[in-house]
């Protein structure tokens, strides 16, 4: 392993709403990132110019002295990238909530995962101080050395494996992403009836209020969780012109109604 005691030059390779994210998070702690990659140059030499650094627009020409390579692209382009990286000692991780440690294992002794449980959106700035950052290491040592680096930008650092990374991923899309399709499955509604979705914002932010003081299951309401057949019957009428938005409300009372009634 390495004989360095911290972290104290990154490479990044991507430029996307992630990268960005950590690199000027990296910045803003006083941590130094060295170079920035990204098949996209112009997104590339934006970022570079926000963060201070260079880019590159070669993945080969990366410095083959830096400590830590994180790869912050697609999931399906992770074990790609690692090919082409001249990782020399450094440690190498990725940012996925899905990709496995061991896509790293054929390509590095030092190699982990460095994961912002987090949304970012273009526009919106994420301060990564409250944001969980979980942390896998293929040794010891690399462990100890995120832990580090990670500390410099969270207040909310956590060792987990890749199974219980995959299983916090999977949860976290069914809170985010399939909670914002519902958000837009409404604004939809409302906005073909010219009904403002603005009305339904202190509702969302209750709901979501609400989790940090109960667990979920306590906090059900609604037509299902009292086996309102009467109102879902009247719900599912108005949806008659949308099939696929019926069909959802339908799974979803189903499912609920399961819970708390059979």
């Amino acid at each position: 392993m390495q004989s360095i005691n911290q972290i104290s030059t990154i490479s990044i390779i991507g430029s996307g709403n992630v990268a960005t994210a950590l690199g000027l998070a990296f910045t803003q702690s006083g941590l130094r990132v060295i170079e920035v990659f990204s098949p996209n140059i112009a997104n590339s030499k934006l970022l570079s110019l926000r963060i201070g650094c260079n880019y590159v627009d070669d993945i080969e020409m990366l410095n083959p002295n830096s400590d830590l390579y994180i790869i912050a692209t697609p999931d399906k382009e992770v074990s790609n990238v690692s090919l082409k990286i001249n990782i020399g000692n450094g440690i190498v991780v990725h940012t996925s909530g899905s990709e496995p440690i061991s896509v790293f294992s054929k390509y590095s002794k030092n190699y982990g995962v460095f994961y912002p449980l987090q949304t970012f959106t273009v526009g919106s700035v994420v301060n990564l101080k409250s944001v969980p950052v979980c942390i896998e290491g293929s040794n010891k040592k690399t462990v100890e050395l995120l832990e580090q680096l990670a500390n410099r930008v969270s207040d909310n650092v956590v060792v987990i494996d890749s199974k219980q990374r995959q299983l916090l991923h999977l949860s976290a899309v069914m809170v985010n992403n399939f909670t914002n399709y519902f958000y837009d499955v409404a604004h939809s509604i409302l906005h073909e009836n010219k009904i403002d979705f603005e009305l339904l914002h202190p509702l969302i932010k209750e709901t979501a209020n609400k989790i940090g003081k109960v667990i979920p299951g306590d906090a059900q309401t609604g037509p299902a969780r009292r086996n309102d057949v009467h109102t879902i019957n009247r719900h599912l009428e108005l949806l008659k012109k949308h099939p696929e938005y019926s069909n959802m409300y339908h799974l979803i009372s189903n499912q609920i109604i399961k819970k708390y009634h059979d």
